[in-house]
């Protein structure tokens, strides 16, 4: 079974609008010629993971606003209950009073996890400490967006010295960090991040890294811990499994990379 563990879809009234604005943010600071291979809508990454030979995928939603908790949540919900080959995670926003509560709703209403965007949302990754305590404590695990941005100038927000912080304070969290573990900032991954319980996707990382230096990361951290992503709309999955299968990984650890691993966080049997 192969799973995506890293998407993105939206809401079909705005998926256009949505995907036009975050392009045109990322032009404003960086000449990278980003280009979308979805129309951004659920059944366009459905068509896109099959055609990829991708089995499920993991989409990632992020709460920009308070405001908007409600509704992203409830797409979330319906995502799920559509049992389409999406399986979609929740997301809350740091500056809402509620968060510990959405946390707790989330988790009785069956989500796996939750995405977090510090770019996104305005805050730094180790200033949530207890909400990332109360999403380990129902056994959730939470996403990162880890490293640069290509939209955003830095700093960065999510670190890996941040995300040593929040695993020391909790110890039993199941924490991703996206992007092999910080885009853009690898040498300190491979340095303080390649060992620990975190564990890496490997989103929107082909284009940008040298091969020896993903093999690396990949092998010194453990297969165990990294979960095939491709941050599709943004890079397709195929390109994203072409680049893991150019590694030259084990066969048995590339299994794990592209579906078991990830199929354990989410409870996922066959």
């Amino acid at each position: 079974m192969i799973i995506d563990f890293h998407t993105h879809a939206f809401p079909e009234k705005i998926a256009a609008r949505t995907i036009e604005a975050l392009i045109s943010n990322v032009s404003r600071i960086s000449d990278y010629p980003m280009r979308n291979c979805t129309d951004g809508t659920a059944s366009g990454l459905l068509d896109v993971e099959k055609r990829a030979g991708v089995d499920l995928a993991v989409v990632l939603p992020i709460v920009t606003n308070p405001k908007q908790t409600e509704t992203v949540n409830r797409v979330a919900r319906e995502t799920n209950e559509a049992n389409c080959g999406l399986y979609s995670f929740g997301s809350i926003h740091p500056a809402d009073p509620d968060a510990i509560a959405w946390i707790d709703r989330l988790a009785k209403e069956g989500f796996k996890g939750i995405k977090l965007h510090p770019e996104f949302q305005g805050y730094y990754a180790d200033e949530m400490i207890e909400v990332y305590r109360r999403a380990a404590e129902h056994g959730m695990t939470v996403v990162f967006h880890a490293g640069r941005d290509i939209g955003y100038p830095p700093p960065a927000k999510t670190t890996p010295d941040m995300l040593l912080r929040i695993v020391d304070k909790i110890p039993d969290i199941k924490l991703v960090a996206a992007h092999l573990g910080s885009w853009m900032m690898w040498d300190e991954v491979a340095a303080k991040l390649c060992g620990t319980p975190i564990y890496f996707d490997t989103a929107f990382i082909a284009d940008f890294i040298d091969k020896s230096l993903a093999r690396d990361i990949i092998v010194n951290h453990g297969a165990d811990k990294i979960l095939f992503g491709s941050d599709c709309p943004w890079e397709n999955p195929a390109h994203t499994l072409d680049f893991l299968n150019s590694l030259d990984i084990d066969p048995n650890d590339l299994n794990k990379i592209c579906g078991k691993n990830a199929a354990g966080l989410l409870g996922i049997e066959k």
